[in-house]
């Protein structure tokens, strides 16, 4: 099951919920006022090929950190 980010519509709040796809926010509420229906956010998608991308870019552009 997926982790979702949702953010409180009344005290902007961001918490994460771990439900199945396709689940809605109907019957979540905010952990700190209790207010309903909070809204989903896109979550950051990281994977180790992008960390490693970033990585050797890094040491191309900036070579004197690396050694």
């Amino acid at each position: 099951m997926p982790i979702y980010i949702y953010e409180c519509t009344k005290c902007s709040h961001e918490f994460e919920v771990l439900q199945k796809i396709g689940e809605g926010n109907e019957d979540l509420s905010c952990p700190e006022c209790k207010a309903g229906k909070p809204k989903k956010l896109v979550a950051p998608f990281k994977t180790q090929f992008w960390s490693n991308f970033l990585d050797d870019m890094e040491r191309k552009i900036s070579p004197h950190k690396f050694k």
